[in-house]
């Protein structure tokens, strides 16, 4: 197989490779569904909701560190990638993680979501081929939905122009 040349597609066929179970959420999970280019919305991170697990949450560090990325939590460089502990910690939190590329890539790594849980997702998420390889993207109208749930004015506005342009029959 040939090396992808997006950062995102990089970086999810090697997660998915590896066998870190996630599911793609956010902006990048609705964008999926797009029937047309002009359908998409820009966004300039990828959101992945993983199962919260302490050695999925570990793997996923160590497949996108073994990429180049770099992360951070709360905008602060996070360097203990192997710590159970604070792994644990960022898991009963529900607390996101940054992984950062040089060449501009931005996922973060969710261990939490407003109105679902990851089983919720995972077990009716659609399944999509990038670059060879089967990725978990959640039901549409379930990333709406949590997206209408979260209450942040920027997830409201986006769910108000997606409907505008897409009309309520789409959502």
């Amino acid at each position: 197989m040939s090396e992808p040349a997006s950062g995102f597609v990089r970086a999810l066929s090697a997660l998915a490779d590896a066998g870190v179970e996630f599911v793609v959420v956010g902006v990048g999970g609705i964008n999926f569904y797009a029937r047309t280019p002009a359908q998409c919305f820009a966004t300039l991170d990828l959101d992945t909701l993983l199962d919260p697990a302490i050695d999925n949450l570990r793997l996923a560090l160590s497949v996108l560190g073994a990429l180049g990325y770099e992360f951070e939590a709360g905008g602060e460089p996070f360097v203990d990638p192997e710590d159970g502990v604070i792994l644990g910690r960022i898991i009963e939190r529900g607390a996101n993680l940054t992984a950062l590329h040089g060449d501009g890539s931005e996922i973060d790594l969710m261990t939490s979501i407003s109105g679902f849980e990851y089983s919720g997702l995972a077990e009716d998420a659609t399944n999509f081929e990038v670059a060879g390889v089967s990725i978990k993207v959640g039901r549409l109208t379930k990333l709406l939905r949590s997206k209408e749930v979260s209450g942040r004015q920027k997830d409201l506005e986006f769910i108000r122009i997606y409907r505008a342009t897409l009309g309520e029959d789409e959502s």
